[in-house]
C-alpha cells in the first residue's frame, strides 16, 4: 500500500502528555493506522506532505487557541478534522462555531477508552472517534498524491483581536432562547471578576437573583458544573488575553500591535 492511499492520522498539539495518549489511543484502537505528532503548524505541514490523505486531531482547548484554528484552515480544509479538547465550554464551542469546525471531543470522553482502562463511558455507544476514523479511511481512498498542499495563513494580534470580537459577538446571537440579553450582560460582568453585590448595584437588582441569574444561564449553557474562579472566567467569554500562539511563531506584530522586525525590515527594503 502506498503512502498516499495508507490511513494516517497527524495530532498536533503542544501537550505531548496529551497527544501521546490520544496516539496511543488510536494505535490501539485500530493498529493498522499510521499516526503522527506534530508540535507546531510547520511541523504539522510537514507530515502531511508526506502522507497528502491523513486526518488531523487537533488537541488543542479552542477557548485559546483561535490564532492556531484560525491560520490552520486553508491546510485543513477538506480533510477529517476533529479537535480533541479538555474543555468544551461555551467559549470553545463558539470559537469552533465560527471557525467552522466540528464541537470538540472531550478528553472525558476518551479516558474509559485509553488502553488498559475500562471506563463506564465505553456502555454508553460508540468510540468518540469512530466517525473520525471513518473519515480517515474513506479519505485514504481519495488518494491525494499531486495536490499543493495549503500554506497555513499568517497571525497577527491586530487578526486575533478581530476575531475575538466577532466570536463575542456570535457568543451573544448564539444565546439559548431562554436568555435573555440582560441576563447574559449579568454573567459576563460576573466572568469579569466582579462581585454579585457590585452586580447588583450596577443593575440596580437584588443580589439575589444575580445569583439566580448566573445559575440560569449557566445551565442553559450546559455548564452546570461551573461555579466561580478560572472555570468561569474562561468559559464563557473568549479572551484575547488568553490566545496562545505557537512557540517561535512569526507575528506580524508584537505584543503593542506594532509591526514585527519581520514587517519592519520589509518596509526597509521597500524604501526608495
Amino acid at each position: 500500500m502506498s503512502r498516499e492511499t495508507v490511513p494516517s492520522v497527524v495530532i498536533l498539539g503542544e501537550d505531548w502528555t496529551l497527544t501521546a495518549a490520544v496516539r496511543g489511543l488510536i494505535s490501539e484502537r485500530w493498529p493498522g493506522v499510521v499516526t503522527a505528532e506534530a508540535g507546531s503548524p510547520a511541523g504539522l505541514s510537514a507530515w502531511l506532505e508526506r502522507y497528502p490523505a491523513a486526518g488531523v486531531l487537533l488537541c488543542l482547548r479552542p477557548h485559546e487557541s483561535l490564532p492556531w484554528l484560525d491560520s490552520l484552515s486553508p491546510l485543513l480544509w477538506d480533510r477529517a478534522v476533529r479537535v480533541v479538547s479538555p474543555t468544551v465550554w461555551y467559549s470553545d464551542r463558539m470559537v469552533l462555531g465560527y471557525l467552522g469546525y466540528r464541537r470538540a471531543v472531550s478528553t472525558d470522553t476518551l479516558t474509559g477508552w485509553l488502553p488498559g482502562r475500562q471506563g463506564a463511558g465505553r456502555c454508553k455507544g460508540g468510540h468518540p472517534l469512530s466517525g473520525f476514523m471513518d473519515e480517515v479511511v474513506r479519505g485514504a481512498e481519495k488518494r491525494r498524491g499531486g495536490q499543493e498542499l495549503p500554506v497555513p495563513g499568517r497571525m497577527s494580534r491586530t487578526r486575533t483581536a478581530c476575531l475575538v470580537r466577532e466570536v463575542q459577538k456570535e457568543s451573544l446571537r448564539m444565546l439559548p432562547a431562554q436568555v435573555t440579553a440582560r441576563q447574559w450582560f449579568i454573567l459576563c460582568r460576573l466572568t469579569d471578576g466582579m462581585k454579585g453585590g457590585q452586580v447588583a448595584a450596577l443593575t440596580g437588582l437584588q443580589e439575589k437573583t444575580v445569583s439566580l441569574y448566573r445559575r440560569h444561564v449557566l445551565c442553559a449553557l450546559g455548564m452546570e458544573e461551573v461555579k466561580s474562579g478560572m472555570p468561569l472566567y474562561r468559559g464563557v467569554m473568549v479572551r484575547e488575553s488568553l490566545q496562545r500562539y505557537p512557540s517561535g511563531a512569526g507575528l506580524t506584530e508584537n505584543r503593542y500591535g506594532q509591526p514585527g522586525r519581520e514587517e519592519r525590515m520589509a518596509d526597509k527594503e521597500g524604501e526608495v
